[in-house]
């Protein structure tokens, strides 16, 4: 089958084209590429909103897809929240309640101080492109050479949709380039990620060639009509050094928290603010969220009352660790909560995770070599303070 064209990793591998169009020039360039960064760039991290919007589907103003992105120029990771059009926006400065109204009201500019002021959080940039300009961007190129490892065939005659891609050595022009990452099999994400890996290195491949050098002027073209950005020349090429070295597999992407609900007739989607701290913190502001999916915590009750270990291991999934066991600790009267950690290369997280549950510390010296990335937390008393 075919996911639905909003899919994260189709849209994140979409604005990673976008972003080797627009720096081509520059990778040729030897004089603006030793152009250093005057501005966000030479920070260690970049926050950088991106909106795609389909004009077959929704028109050219409405906003079909919207993406906070943040990269850490230093450690080359990336945090993605995505942002559902239908958000709620619950504000008296504003005459829409939706967020994907804000690019009809004011475009890329006010959706970007919409997004702003919902998450309070600094957005450095903006991209903004039609999806087929994605199409036009490798009908430039002069299509993308990739071997096919098998017959890729679908049909959906109601959504117009026919992928037919024989399996072998091809050049991808930019219709079938788009329905090669679309395309999902029976292996699910695994199928379709290893897919798109091997088309992002056949584009870089295409693009770092020099034949691509006459293929320059026409590339622009079509990047100027398919693609509005406020990225300034300077920090182009750090922006291309970056995202290449980002591998899209392993991108940290969460969907903004809340519910779906209606309000007076209409279907939105209610962001819970409180977790939306939480995430915005962990992956935007820092990306200690992308660390901590690293991390095993074993989570036991040390205070005896239902739920204790249970919603304490939720509010640590929600900082990213992975909960490997929930329990009972060995006794019930802990006066306060103990992280056990084992490595000391540990240390500092254990501590903001005491520091998070309100308790302390415990180093416990093991001889087993895989003794690091892994955390016990005996729940004690006052944990509720923090859940």
């Amino acid at each position: 089958m075919v996911e639905k064209l909003t899919d994260w990793k189709y849209i994140a591998l979409i604005i990673f084209l976008v972003i080797i169009g627009v720096a081509i020039p520059f990778l040729w360039n030897d004089e603006l590429s030793q152009i250093s960064s005057s501005g966000p760039f030479k920070e260690n991290k970049v926050n950088i909103l991106a909106v795609g919007y389909d004009s077959d589907i929704n028109g050219a103003s409405r906003a079909d897809t919207i993406i906070l992105i943040s990269l850490d120029v230093e450690t080359n990771e990336a945090g993605l929240v995505f942002l559902p059009r239908d958000t709620y926006i619950n504000s008296n400065k504003r005459n829409f309640t939706k967020l994907n109204s804000s690019h009809v009201y004011g475009g890329i500019k006010l959706t970007q101080e919409t997004v702003k002021e919902m998450l309070n959080i600094d957005i450095d940039y903006y991209l903004e492109t039609d999806f087929r300009g994605f199409e036009k961007i490798i009908d430039r190129l002069g299509g993308v050479e990739i071997n096919v490892s098998r017959h890729l065939n679908y049909v959906d005659k109601a959504g117009g949709l026919y992928i037919d891609i024989p399996a072998g050595q091809q050049t991808l022009n930019g219709e079938e380039a788009l329905e090669y990452v679309r395309y999902r099999d029976a292996r699910g994400d695994i199928g379709r990620i290893e897919r798109q890996q091997k088309f992002i290195d056949a584009v870089l491949a295409k693009v770092l060639s020099p034949a691509i050098i006459t293929k320059v002027p026409g590339i622009m073209k079509e990047v100027n009509e398919a693609v509005n950005t406020n990225i300034p020349i300077q920090d182009i090429t750090p922006f291309l050094n970056t995202a290449k070295k980002i591998n899209l597999n392993q991108i940290e992407s969460k969907m903004l928290p809340g519910k779906a609900e209606y309000i007076n007739g209409i279907s939105y989607w209610v962001p819970d603010m409180q977790e939306a701290e939480i995430m915005v913190d962990n992956l935007i502001r820092n990306k200690s969220y992308i660390k901590n999916k690293e991390y095993n915590l074993k989570v036991l009750n040390g205070v005896g009352e239902s739920g204790a270990a249970s919603n304490t291991a939720g509010l640590l999934e929600k900082y990213g660790f992975n909960i490997s066991t929930i329990g009972n600790a060995d006794k019930y009267d802990y006066d306060s909560s103990v992280v056990k950690y084992y490595s000391e290369e540990d240390a500092e997280t254990a501590a903001k995770v005491a520091e998070l549950l309100g308790g302390k510390t415990e180093f416990i010296e093991e001889a087993e070599e895989e003794s690091n990335k892994k955390l016990e937390i005996i729940v004690g008393a006052g944990y509720e303070k923090s859940v």
